[in-house]
């Protein structure tokens, strides 16, 4: 078991009210809440944590959902009292359907935790002093620093670099509170801000560790994650011994007994003679009548953010994530046949899915193009470079017709095809489908879903939702490591209308720190590690650099 840090912090803001004394730690943190209270006689008062407020100086006792209320009654002795607040041991609502396995409060927290930033007590007492014990996963707040000439994107930056620190708590990339489940798809945006932002190597080695293990919901595409997460570890840790307890299990996750003998994913129904009732559950609720099978299509979630995708028994997107995970096999293990399946699979796609247009339509019989079968096809490698004028304009005209989930490709996407300035203008939107947004219904992490209409049920505690912690280093400043372990990184910035920007970017080899005003960029690069700008190779030192 991982040891978890334990920060203990006092709150921002602690006020008498009508009827006791409110807190607010200024951010919401996993943890548990500590008491010191003095009462002029023996009584009983009520205690309660939470993350939503029901006016000023008030927590919301029924914030729906999975947003977090905890309450609790405490006897009080006159005089001196001291303790912490019960929570109620965790359980995940889904413990018993498809939920395999759950990762488990830390040992040393000293008890159950939950994501709280306002704390209250009600009742006769005369003073309260109260502590959050927050837990945190080890994290170096300095190790990555941004900002640049638009507070509003500094505003974003640092509420998503915060999700990476404060979701770390478990020692394993969680899917937030309500789950507390580690699943591919959140780690891979998880495992991707963390490297950019401090949060280091370890947590997703053990997360990697977990659920090739463990192997924790039944979605096709989250399978071919695997090994794209793994390649991504190695390029950023250079922990590549570890392949060797990995390696046997990564034919599994291509799933071959669902793969036809032409190499494709076909439908493992007969799709056109399902009774429409599952037919229909099929199209809306994909992966669920409690996971039959392995071999489910999530292409989005909830499912009302998938941009009408048309589902049929042979579909692009699952064959994009196939593509990208050809080519992480291929980076793994070159010389295995990876790069020629890879070829085959795109020449598939174009055959299949690609229209005369340009279109990449979600299916081999349909004629429509969901965002989805845009991003996706791009972001992993699997559109051809000729259509990307074409995708990128779609995409534009789509804004962010996805979920949070689904704006980590999207983002991608958008700077790969030269869409740099919609995929800013996307991250510093103040809406109700943004990350302002999340700030402004009150959140201090990022979100399960854009509002709580789009998810009734969400959490409020999801680093899924936090996409702009890797896709501001990775694509405006443009800092990806292309060896193993950082040894050799691309420098390709896409500022559009940002005039100026500072970045520190961890690595094993040091700190990468790019400076740009105006068109220059001065670029440090540390000791053993070289970048590539421009076609052009520089080494250890400082750079100036005229970006084109």
């Amino acid at each position: 078991m991982m040891q978890i840090n334990i920060e203990k912090q006092s709150p921002a803001i602690l006020e008498k009210t009508a009827d006791g004394f409110f807190a607010d730690f200024a951010l919401a943190a996993f943890g548990r809440l500590a008491y010191e209270i003095e009462a002029d006689e023996p009584c009983k008062v009520e205690m309660a944590i939470g993350e939503v407020l029901a006016a000023p100086g008030k927590i919301e006792r029924e914030p729906g959902g999975y947003r977090c209320i905890k309450v609790a009654e405490v006897e009080l002795q006159k005089g001196g009292n001291r303790g912490f607040m019960f929570i109620k041991k965790h359980r995940s609502p889904y413990q018993d359907d498809y939920q395999r396995s759950k990762v488990l409060t830390p040992e040393n927290a000293g008890g159950e935790i939950a994501p709280f930033r306002y704390a209250e007590v009600k009742g006769k007492v005369k003073s309260v002093k109260f502590t959050r014990h927050a837990l945190f996963a080890p994290f170096d707040d300095d190790a990555a620093q941004f900002s640049c000439a638009d507070e509003r994107l500094n505003k974003v930056w640092e509420f998503c670099k915060y999700s990476m620190k404060a979701t770390s708590c478990f020692g394993i990339y969680v899917d937030g509170d309500r789950e507390r489940q580690a699943f591919e798809g959140d780690c891979y945006i998880n495992a991707l801000g963390a490297y950019c932002t401090g949060g280091g190597y370890e947590v997703a080695r053990r997360t990697l560790d977990f659920m090739i293990s463990f192997y924790p919901i039944p979605a096709m595409e989250y399978r071919l994650f695997t090994p794209i997460l793994v390649r991504d570890y190695f390029l950023y840790s250079g922990d590549t011994d570890i392949y060797r307890y990995w390696k046997s299990d990564m034919p599994e996750k291509f799933m071959p007994g669902y793969m036809s003998e032409d190499g494709l994913y076909h439908y493992p129904e007969q799709f056109e003679a399902m009774h429409p009732a599952l037919k229909e559950m099929k199209l809306y609720y994909q992966y669920f009548e409690m996971f039959p099978d392995n071999s489910q299509l999530l292409i989005d979630w909830p499912w009302e953010e998938r941009d009408g995708y048309e589902f049929n028994e042979l579909n692009l997107v699952p064959h994009a994530f196939l593509y990208g995970a050809y080519q992480a096999m291929n980076d793994l293990e070159p010389g295995c046949g990876y790069d020629a399946k890879a070829a085959k699979l795109q020449g598939d796609i174009m055959r299949l899915f690609r229209r005369a247009d340009g279109r990449y339509c979600d299916n081999s019989v349909s004629e429509h193009m969901a965002v989805h079968s845009a991003m996706f096809a791009v972001a992993w490698g699997a559109a051809d470079k000729k259509d990307y004028p074409f995708l990128a304009d779609f995409m534009q005209k789509k804004g962010m017709a996805c979920s949070v989930y689904g704006a980590q490709f999207l983002l991608d996407a958008c700077f790969m095809t030269g869409a740099a300035q919609h995929a800013i203008e996307l991250m510093r939107a103040d809406n109700d489908r943004s990350w302002l947004g999340m700030m402004r219904q009150g959140s201090t992490i990022s979100m399960e879903a854009w509002n709580n209409a789009a998810k009734p049920n969400q959490d409020w505690n999801h680093a899924w939702g936090a996409a702009p912690a890797n896709v501001i280093p990775r694509r405006l400043v443009g800092i990806r490591p292309i060896a193993n372990g950082f040894k050799k990184f691309v420098f390709d910035p896409q500022p559009g209308d940002i005039a100026e920007f500072y970045m520190k970017h961890p690595t094993p080899q040091g700190s990468v720190i790019a400076e740009y005003s105006n068109g220059k960029a001065q670029l440090t690069v540390p000791e053993g590690t070289e970048a590539l700008c421009g076609g052009k190779s520089y080494a250890a030192g400082k750079h100036t650099i005229t970006l084109k």
